[in-house]
């Protein structure tokens, strides 16, 4: 290959280039990957172009995208909100729907667009759905990286996504290494020098794949995806920055003396007072004011957003969080499982004793189930990494968010669930509302438990598939966030789609079939939610609309057991449930 390739590019207002907008040559070479990011400039607002690249004789295929609104904008705004791509657990039947949804204006990727993970590690060997995964060890250079993302640009579906519809991008945690943060991760053991250099050149591919305006390659910024796009007369969508450049350590709960007294001891051998006691003590240290996710600046340039988007009459400000904001409580398991029928109640009895066993579960496994079994007892937050783990800074930024004449949405990813919140502050004053995208195909916490079980005990598992315990767990994540949480899914893989109205905040939750390795999948709307304008943190049940290829999908995929038809739902009544 060359040293450096001369590219062309031209943008469009008509189909077949009877109408050039704007034309131009750029340079590329292996300083950025041979790969080419074009700022277009001079287009005209709230406008669809296609465009097209050339290098000699060879053209690239023909993209669409669509510039930004400015003024008023009729019809409202639509635009889909995705996450956690995880190449080896299965197709991107997620993106493939996303590039046949009907007017989609944008798409917003809350992070995980890749996983640095070697094949066979996450998923393991055994649930493994999907191979060809490149490199074959784990991403921690530069080349390394490129080189994941160039894999993942083979994907058919990405690749329709990215020329049919503008995406909007920040990275989370898993474009560099899992759970990072400013001065490592959670199995990260080499030198200061060694992180700081793996995080810029994480980032230096990330800008080179992703476009991002403003993000150089050649001059990396940490905190280079924290920006605000204005969108007429409807809303402002704030990103941030909360991984790389401002997060420190989330609270080590396998270090705290709440894991040695639950998950080191057996149940019958709990001492609930020095639990409760141990509770207390890791609540405390996740409501430290020391800890921060994304700093002061960050939080000064949202305060500046939100208040430049109230007085510019916008009613909707709109935060991307990686990772989930609202708080949520581990799940009221063993307070629950007597809700089901009774077969189903003796069934979800057994797993759970199973789970607590390290002869059923495995070591790891039960010392896992235990912990979780102990935070809902004891009220502690189940994902110290998210923004229950930094509460004081996440209070600041709820009082940033809540100024009169704001209507906070905030939307997130990296639960690998779906989600839906109000959100109140310290005093029980409600203030925003927040929908949290499912992952494109990584499994959730309560799959990940359950994995552990299918591969000790093989087919035996499948005598007790794990639909058969979700509508129970989702139960007892309700009774356990009752002033929050107004939706949950914890077995279905998807996106969101969102419809903005100077009244109405639409959103539903849609849902992919389980077999992510099969060719042809299945789709469903499974919730929807509305927003209405001057009620601030309050949600309403919605009614789907939004069409993908011409169709408004089904509600709900049927429910696949007798047991489940006849199952009990504290959550049955609630808005928007499935």
């Amino acid at each position: 290959m060359t040293d450096r390739v001369a590219v062309d590019w031209v943008v469009s207002e008509a189909e077949d280039f009877s109408s050039i907008a704007a034309s131009g040559s750029t340079v590329t070479d292996a300083s950025r990957d041979f790969t080419v990011s074009v700022d277009a400039t001079g287009l005209k607002p709230w406008k669809r172009y296609w465009y097209q690249f050339s290098s000699g004789k060879v053209r690239s295929g023909v993209g669409l995208t669509k510039t930004a609104p400015d003024g008023a904008i009729e019809g409202g705004l639509t635009f889909a909100t995705c996450s956690c791509a995880n190449w080896g657990f299965g197709r991107f039947h997620a993106y493939d729907l996303l590039s046949r949804v009907d007017d989609l204006d944008f798409v917003v990727h809350a992070g995980d667009y890749i996983y640095e993970y070697p094949p066979g590690e996450y998923p393991s060997s055994g649930l493994t759905a999907r191979g060809g995964l490149l490199p074959k060890h784990k991403c921690k250079t530069l080349e390394d990286y490129r080189l994941r993302y160039a894999c993942y640009r083979t994907d058919k579906a990405l690749q329709e996504l990215h020329r049919k519809v503008p995406m909007v991008a920040v990275w989370d945690d898993h474009e560099t290494a899992d759970n990072a943060h400013i001065d490592g991760s959670e199995q990260f053991e080499g030198s200061k020098e060694e992180w700081e250099r793996r995080k810029y050149e994480a980032v230096q591919a990330f800008a080179e794949w992703v476009p991002v305006r403003g993000l150089d390659h050649a001059k990396v910024d940490l905190a280079g995806c924290q920006r605000t796009f204005k969108f007429g007369n409807l809303m402002s969508l704030m990103m941030v920055e909360s991984r790389l450049s401002n997060r420190v350590p989330p609270v080590d709960i396998d270090q705290t003396d709440f894991y040695k007294y639950t998950a080191k001891m057996e149940m019958n051998k709990w001492d609930r007072d020095a639990i409760a006691k141990a509770a207390d003590e890791v609540k405390a240290q996740m409501a430290d004011s020391t800890r921060t996710m994304i700093g002061q600046r960050q939080l000064s340039a949202v305060k500046q957003a939100v208040q430049e988007s109230v007085e510019e009459g916008q009613p909707w400000q709109v935060l991307i969080s990686q990772t989930v904001f609202a708080p949520i409580k581990a799940p009221k398991l063993l307070a629950t499982v007597d809700l089901q029928p009774k077969l189903l109640a003796w069934i979800n009895s057994k797993a759970l004793d199973a789970a607590t066993r390290k002869s059923r579960a495995g070591k790891e496994g039960a010392e896992l189930a235990r912990m979780h079994l102990a935070m809902g007892q004891f009220g502690v937050p189940m994902n110290p990494g998210a923004w229950d783990g930094y509460a004081a800074e996440r209070a600041e930024l709820l009082k940033v968010l809540d100024i009169p004449g704001s209507n906070p949405v905030v939307m997130a990813g990296d639960s690998h669930n779906a989600w839906a919140h109000e959100i109140s502050d310290v005093n029980g004053k409600r203030v925003a509302v927040e929908f949290d995208a499912p992952a494109v195909t990584s499994i959730g916490f309560l799959e990940d438990i359950y994995s552990r079980f299918r591969e000790k005990f093989g087919r035996l598992a499948s005598l007790f598939p794990l639909y058969l315990f979700t509508p129970w767990v989702e139960d007892s994540l309700l009774a356990a966030n009752t002033h929050s949480l107004r939706y949950c899914n914890l077995d279905r893989r998807g996106f969101l789609l969102h419809h903005v109205t100077l009244g109405k905040f639409h959103t539903e939750f849609h849902s992919l079939s389980r077999n992510l390795s099969k060719k042809q999948y299945k789709h469903y709307c499974s919730a929807v939610f509305d927003a209405d304008a001057g009620r601030k943190g309050e949600l309403s049940q919605g009614v789907r609309y939004l069409t993908i290829d011409g169709k408004i999908p089904q509600h709900q995929e049927p429910k696949r057991s007798a047991f489940l038809r006849s199952a009990r739902s504290l959550g049955r009544d609630r808005p928007g449930w499935r």
